[in-house]
């Protein structure tokens, strides 16, 4: 202990960037392969990426129909990685890891850039140790990439007043650049956020014209434009208006005014409890933060006033908007790291240490707990499943049901039939199509079908779960 403390003393950079070398390591990484993927959305995402692998990248689909309600980043990435190292667990979450990681230590550089390495280090701790950081690095979805890209677009906007002039316009080509590729990974909430945040505090210094120098935008724009316009283009050559209006209107614009379509529309302060509680172990301190914050008057200190435009910022535009899920703010975390590591740099250090250690027992809680879920809901069961049919090479139907995308982890014929509800014509007409079929249906649903009849006269068991069944076609 007392080398530990002599080399810190010595070399307390050095020490930073072992200590986050290591917590990245434990809570961003290791493990990432040690539980199944989980639907919907995490098995459904690796099954469109492997997918690709063979086929147009522009292209996604699912079970044989074109998606075009998301872009394109985060499947490149995923597809990339399946290709590099196989269709695995760990494979599939690698570029989420990769991802959480950099932004970690970008963190850090950032901390250390604009104020100290101690500002740097605490913020780039709280980031890496939060549940919301942590979680969603360990289950590969979207909201990570879009984060990763979106928080570096906002820290060279932020870097750009703590360089010498010469090298302003190489942040903002840099702002630019990461805005392409949060674009790509979110579409327009990519230019929304940091030109709102960035604007902000260009408007507040009263220096909004260092945005518009031609030097910095002219290059900026072209880039932008050189790495969208591609993919976009060839989406409306293939699609066409539906498009237009599937990718643009219904999933940017209906989802912030008038979500109800897509089933996701929530109250105003919903995010509230939600950051709260993701937040943790570091709930308790964000809220001294904001107490500090306005009892201190440290609105003054023009650093600490941009760490809570760029956390209200997109706190409150997620709030406004009508479509609401837990993971939209993801990218609040790290302003709110930075605001936390602010009042733990006004207090003690211990306000550091015993959230950590909480944290490390909360992560090992919850990849015991994820394994469990899955396990005991059915979804390995799915996989077992789809396994046999795809073995079997019969033709797969879900019958009465939810889509559960685990079926795709195995079955790789070109579609299965999933029927959502209890429509025995749709059954029929499947079973009519097709020669050689495994049926999959939810035991509890099942139970109180009226066609209940028809299944069990048609087809014989293969395998009872205790969710799911399956049946082969007699």
């Amino acid at each position: 202990m007392e080398k530990i403390k002599q080399f810190y003393k010595e070399s307390p950079e050095k020490f930073y960037l072992i200590v986050l070398g290591i917590l990245s390591l434990v809570f961003l990484f290791l493990g990432i392969g040690s539980y199944p993927l989980v639907d919907v959305d995490e098995t459904r995402y690796a099954v469109m990426s492997r997918d690709l692998l063979g086929h147009n990248w522009n292209f996604l689909m699912l079970n044989g129909v074109p998606f075009i309600e998301k872009p394109p980043l985060y499947f490149w990435f995923t597809a990339l990685s399946i290709k590099l190292f196989g269709f695995h667990e760990w494979a599939i979450r690698l570029p989420m890891s990769i991802l959480a990681i950099i932004t970690v230590f970008s963190t850090y550089f950032v901390g250390k850039k604009v104020k100290s390495s101690r500002l740097g280090f605490y913020a780039a701790i709280v980031l890496l140790t939060n549940v919301f950081f942590v979680m969603l690095t360990r289950v590969a979805i979207i909201d990570m990439v879009f984060t990763a890209f979106l928080t570096w677009t906002i820290y060279c906007g932020l870097l750009t007043d703590f360089v010498q002039d010469k090298y302003k316009k190489y942040l903002w080509w840099g702002f630019y650049l990461f805005a392409s590729f949060a674009f790509l990974a979110k579409g327009l909430l990519a230019i929304v956020f940091p030109v709102a945040i960035i604007g902000i505090r260009r408007l507040l210094r009263k220096d909004v014209k260092e945005i518009f120098r031609p030097v910095n935008i002219l290059p900026g724009i072209i880039l932008f434009l050189l790495i969208n316009i591609p993919w976009h283009l060839a989406m409306y050559n293939e699609y066409g208006f539906d498009f237009i209006w599937t990718y643009f209107i219904l999933h940017h614009f209906e989802r912030l005014v008038d979500a109800d379509a897509l089933g996701k529309t929530r109250p105003f302060l919903y995010f509230v409890p939600v950051f709260l509680v993701g937040f943790l172990p570091w709930s308790i301190h964000f809220i001294g933060a904001i107490i500090d914050f306005v009892k201190k008057k440290l609105y003054k200190d023009d650093l600490i006033l941009f760490w809570g435009i760029y956390f209200v910022v997109i706190f409150g535009l997620f709030s406004i908007a009508s479509g609401k899920l837990p993971t939209y703010v993801l990218p609040c975390v790290p302003a709110a790291s930075f605001m936390v590591a602010e009042f733990i740099l006004e207090r003690n250090k211990k306000w550091l240490t015993i959230p950590v250690s909480v944290s490390i027992v909360a992560l090992i809680g919850a990849i015991i707990a994820l394994k469990t879920i899955v396990y005991h809901g059915g979804m390995s069961e799915l996989v077992d499943y789809s396994k046999i049919a795809q073995n079997s090479k019969y033709h797969l139907i879900t019958y009465n049901m939810p889509v559960k995308p685990s079926i795709f982890l195995n079955y790789k014929k070109d579609y299965a039939d999933l029927i959502l509800e209890d429509n025995i014509s749709e059954l029929k007409d499947a079973v009519k199509r097709n020669k050689d079929v495994l049926l999959i249906v939810k035991n509890k649903n099942m139970i109180n079908s009226p066609n209940n009849s028809y299944v069990e006269s048609n087809f014989l068991i293969v395998k009872t779960g205790k969710k799911y069944s399956l049946y082969k076609l007699k």
